[in-house]
């Protein structure tokens, strides 16, 4: 009996400009699809999807952008481009604007969440759904790992979310086979964070 071909979906890499920022995502799937936002986490970019986006291309028009300060995407000087969640949900709504979503379900996940959320409040007339993955949106669900960035020297506090030990603990913590974990993701991610200026970005969100 003869295998059936193995189709692979073609995902596209481009750039936006929004207000002078160019914004990169990855796209992949039918046009008249419905349309799945995917929105990353930190210390990550739509890098994180990789594998993610061709095992939905067959059903959804996949939409998964890098937000300002992160992978492929423009890092501006944070003397004149605010690094907070509501500056980014702007930016993300100017995409999907652009790239003309009238209506989306999105997959959020950490940093993306407080995105996504600010997105549905905005517009939930756009939303059809929500995953949510780790982002908290309660007092309750902030565990005491995050008692010291309530602190009032908090950028001190959160210095160390940026060394290499931390970005690969996010990827093992927990993994009982962590062979089973590939180090590019470390690797990658932690190549982006160690830009120059790229420090200051992310302690200015947190």
């Amino acid at each position: 009996m003869e295998r059936p071909a193995l189709v692979v979906p073609v995902i596209h890499y481009n750039k936006v400009n929004i207000d002078g920022v160019n914004v990169f995502y990855r796209e992949a799937g039918p046009a008249d699809a419905p349309v799945l936002l995917l929105l990353h986490g930190f210390p990550t970019s739509s890098h994180m999807f990789r594998n993610l986006i061709p095992l939905l291309a067959d059903r959804y028009r996949v939409i998964a952008p890098d937000y300002p300060g992160y992978g492929q995407s423009d890092s501006p000087d944070r003397s004149g481009f605010d690094y907070t969640f509501d500056n980014l949900a702007d930016v993300i709504e100017k995409l999907t604007v652009a790239l003309d979503l009238t209506k989306y379900s999105m997959y959020v996940m950490d940093y993306g969440a407080p995105i996504g959320y600010r997105l549905a409040l905005k517009h939930p007339e756009r939303v059809q759904a929500l995953i949510v993955q780790n982002g908290n949106a309660y007092t309750e669900g902030l565990a005491a790992f995050w008692d010291p960035i309530k602190s009032l020297d908090k950028r001190e506090a959160l210095a160390h979310l940026v060394t290499l030990e931390l970005t690969k603990f996010q990827y093992t913590d927990g993994v009982s086979d962590t062979s089973r974990i590939s180090p590019d993701n470390w690797v990658v991610d932690q190549a982006l964070l160690d830009r120059p200026g790229n420090r200051e970005i992310q302690l200015d969100q947190g």
